[in-house]
């Protein structure tokens, strides 16, 4: 079988040694392996070990994927889906500007989530 038809989570190379591993300090520690010399193979086995039955686990695949993606510049799903920064100043450059407030309808409603810093 050719490695491009394995699942993705497959091709990591710490998969074997983490299904091989019983105790929880040596996965652990594989996982902090992952950050040291892993590359975007490990991502894929990252994200299905955030689902993982241990919180332990889940909990440090999460920190370790999103340190891994940083290191190598790996785009995260939130972040691809994040505008681009050349479109928060399109108002400005097309000389555009956001409608006045219409007090006719003000619904009495307040938005403490506006006001918080």
């Amino acid at each position: 079988m050719e490695n491009n038809q394995l699942p993705e989570y497959l091709q990591s190379i710490f998969y074997p040694l983490f299904q091989h591993t019983e105790d929880l300090e040596c996965q652990l520690m594989l996982l902090d392996e992952m950050l040291k010399v892993g590359d975007r193979k490990e991502i894929p086995f990252l994200s299905e070990l955030e689902f993982h039955h241990n919180p332990k686990i889940s909990n440090k695949a999460f920190a370790i994927k999103n340190e891994l993606q940083s290191k190598l510049g790996v785009l995260s799903d939130a972040e691809r889906r994040r505008l681009p920064m050349n479109l928060c100043f399109i108002y400005d450059e097309f000389n555009i500007r956001p409608s006045k407030i219409d007090n006719e309808l003000d619904f009495e409603v307040e938005l403490d989530i506006l006001n918080m810093k």
